[in-house]
């Protein structure tokens, strides 16, 4: 075989390469005209993986015969190199057109409504594309659309794939169920990555953008659906409608299928409302139907605590539920309003003049929510945090618009009256995004909060007294015996703040923002004013935190955080690559030094325990730490993160295999020791009785022997969430009261 013919085919030029072949266009002498042909390298011939996907791509195309697919006329073999031979697409392919200029929406919409039948098509035969992406969308002569390139597809209907145990495609137009690894996937993958593509011809580039795959990948499941109008203000409300539902989280929250998608995306062009968008609003909004819903309002969605990958993860809020946000928080930033205020910029044909004294908002754009975002000059210092945020919040709590007047229980800084375990009397813990507190013997529950506002990392100040938690870029701190709410910190140019963590001895704080880890010294007066990541470098004395770095100019990527107990170690979770994908691991630091890179003294899961399709889908929903040697770790297998639980010793440098406390039964999530580090809390949801999450505090040494345990008595019904976050921190002991 050489360039000048492949089998009976007359090679003419190269018309491009990809990541698993290369593409001639070529003349078949037998029926004179030009075909391409493409052939798997030299490189791959041994690699039985691919061979077989090569020659499967041919067999699944074959069988398909869809007018809107490219089609295959011959598969082959030359010398041991395998080749395919289509139609020879004229036209090129998106990509190229893309360089060209943006599309208009009916342009944009037609391709969209050309590809869509030939997805559902090869859906109901069975085949994911998984690929969708402008390389793989080629045009005709007259400029029609065509499918191309079903190499990494996936049927259905096997039990296994050809694709390896790696998560394939590629991370621009990957749905937040393929980056999990999720093996259930269905053809709503392809019809997110269709809504990727469709963003993209309207603005000219993909709606997440970051340095590194690793980092796209996690926007997709992290951050918020992008509010297309603010990049393209003359996108239609219902486009807009359309738009969120496609790129919904779950795969539950959008289309049924691709046919249904284009019939709303063809009704929402000519201005029309589709059943499945009136369905939306009614599922999703709590608004009426028969509200006005503004048309400046973003779609909002509140980070959760790391699931933290990945699924957001929980229900996205549409635009009448951000407009409603909006007018109860307060357009103007606190003004006595909750713990978040969601602020926002109109669209130029709807902007109102600024009131003379009110603060100036900035437009929210990744995270759709900020707090404190009043900007006194181009170039910020510390000391220039304003004084109406401090005015404001100093009245939040007593706002009778927040319910703050409602009566309720008092709770005291002071031991409660029952029976200690673990120097623990007391747990707090999230439900319905409100914080709740209860002895450990499930007597004085009483709520702590009312706003409603997603949180997630709540952690006890080491006195007791205080309790701590992240809601959208903002730390905030709760004071117990008065139920003060105040911000501790607002980082006001973040997109997500990941992690937070007192040191032991109140001293130091470790702070993950935009997943990049700072150590700072834990000075509420200084932190109050920090509004920047700048403000974080400024204030760290801790060069080698700084934030973390190991490659210079490349910050880990740290999602979770926990102290030893001397405050000399920290354990962080990271991503780190897994069999080549980017997947979760625990990574021990000796910190000591602050002025040297530090030392890595553990890692786990991978090399040191098992955990199962870890490989394949690398993810942990949660670790705790005990503060010495002892680590217990959730993996993530449904419901935005209930797994199995596992626990490692890193004195002996080995871990139990799926301890699963209660009845050896899943799923678990949001383990956390006890502040003495010899019991464990954790939410425990049962995959055969039901959903509702119930909280266990058992001893630690216990696991593993076959006990049985009793939940914490709370109300029934309590946790009906099954997605909830509980979160349980558990409030130690004050000084001598042990």
């Amino acid at each position: 075989m050489t360039l000048e013919k492949i089998g009976r085919y007359e090679i003419q030029r190269e018309l491009g390469r990809g990541g698993m072949a290369t593409v001639y266009q070529a003349i078949d002498p037998r029926f004179e005209r030009e075909i391409a042909v493409k052939v798997l390298p030299r490189a791959f011939l041994h690699d039985g993986l691919f061979r077989a996907r090569f020659e499967r791509e041919a067999k699944t195309v074959a069988a398909l015969e869809h007018g809107a697919i490219v089609p295959v006329y011959d598969f082959g073999e030359e010398d041991g190199q395998p080749y395919i031979v289509m139609r020879l697409m004229s036209g090129g392919d998106l990509g190229d057109k893309l360089k060209k200029g943006r599309f208009s929406i009916t342009e944009a919409a037609k391709i969209i409504s050309q590809l869509g039948p030939a997805l559902d098509a090869a859906h109901k035969h069975g085949v994911i594309h998984r690929d969708m992406k402008p390389g793989n969308i080629l045009f005709d002569q007259y400029d029609n659309a065509y499918l191309s390139d079903f190499g990494i597809a996936r049927l259905t209907e096997s039990s296994h794939t050809l694709t390896g145990e790696n998560i394939l495609g590629t991370p621009a137009y990957m749905s937040p169920e393929q980056i999990q690894g999720d093996k259930d996937l269905d053809g709503r993958c392809d019809q997110y990555a269709l809504g990727i593509i469709f963003y993209q011809m309207l603005t000219g580039h993909v709606p997440y953008q970051a340095t590194t795959p690793a980092k796209v990948m996690m926007m997709h499941v992290l951050e918020p659906v992008p509010d297309i109008s603010a990049v393209k203000p003359e996108v239609p409300y219902m486009v807009e409608r359309w738009f969120t539902k496609v790129l919904a989280k779950e795969p539950d929250d959008r289309f049924a299928n691709v046919t249904e998608m284009v019939d709303a995306l063809e009704a929402a062009v000519q201005g029309q409302e589709h059943p499945t968008l009136q369905t939306t609003l009614k599922k999703i909004s709590a608004t009426p139907a028969s509200a006005t819903l503004p048309r400046q309002a973003p779609p909002m969605v509140a980070k959760p605590k790391q699931d933290r990958r990945p699924l957001l993860i929980g229900a996205f809020v549409t635009v009448g539920l951000a407009a409603i946000a909006v007018l109860m928080l307060g357009f103007w930033g606190f003004q006595g309003g909750g713990p978040l205020a969601a602020v926002f910029s109109p669209s130029p044909s709807e902007k109102s003049p600024t009131p003379e004294n009110a603060p100036i908002a900035f437009k929210a754009t990744d995270t759709q929510v900020a707090a404190a975002a009043v900007v006194s000059s181009p170039t910020p210092t510390l000391t220039e945090i304003p004084p109406t945020i401090t005015q404001s919040l100093a009245t939040a709590t007593t706002d009778p618009a927040l319910g703050a007047e409602t009566p309720s229980p008092t709770a005291t800084a002071s031991a409660p009256e029952v029976a200690a375990q673990g120097g623990a009397a007391q747990v707090a813990f999230l439900n319905a995004n409100d914080i709740w507190l209860m002895n450990l013997d499930g007597s004085g529950l009483e709520q702590l909060t009312t706003d409603g506002a997603q949180k997630h990392d709540l952690s006890w100040h080491p006195n007791g007294e205080t309790l701590y938690y992240v809601s959208g870029i903002c730390v905030w701190s709760l004071e117990v015996e008065s139920k003060r709410v105040d911000y501790l910190t607002c980082l006001e140019t973040a997109k997500t703040v990941d992690a937070f963590g007192i040191s032991p001895d109140g001293e130091q704080v470790a702070i993950s923002v935009d997943t990049e880890l700072y150590i700072l010294p834990f000075d509420v007066d200084l932190l109050h004013q920090a509004r920047y990541s700048t403000h974080l470098q400024d204030m760290s004395k801790c060069a080698a935190f700084n934030p973390w770095e190991i490659i210079p100019g490349e910050p880990e990527i740290v999602k979770d955080v926990h102290w030893s107990q001397d405050g000399k170690y920290l354990a962080v979770m990271i991503m780190s690559p897994v069999g080549g994908i980017q997947g979760d691991a625990v990574r021990v630091l000796e910190i000591n030094n602050c002025n040297q890179r530090p030392n890595r003294v553990d890692e786990f899961p991978a090399g040191r325990f098992s955990i199962d399709n870890y490989s394949s889908s690398p993810y942990l929903q949660n670790f705790a730490h005990n503060g010495g040697y002892l680590y217990a770790v959730t993996s993530f297998i449904r419901n935005d993160g209930y797994g199995d639980l596992y626990t490692y010793n890193a004195d002996r440098h080995t871990g139990d295999e799926k301890v699963n406390p209660i009845n050896g039964k899943c799923c678990y999530r949001d383990p956390e020791f006890s502040p003495d580090g010899r019991y464990l809390i954790f939410a425990f949801q049962s995959m055969e009785t039901g959903n509702n999450a119930q909280l266990y505090y058992i001893p630690h040494f216990t696991l593993g022997t076959g006990a049985q345990y009793e939940p914490l008595p709370v109300p029934e019904d309590f946790f009906s969430d099954m997605r909830a976050w509980l979160e349980p921190a558990l409030r130690p002991l004050g000084e001598g009261q042990e």
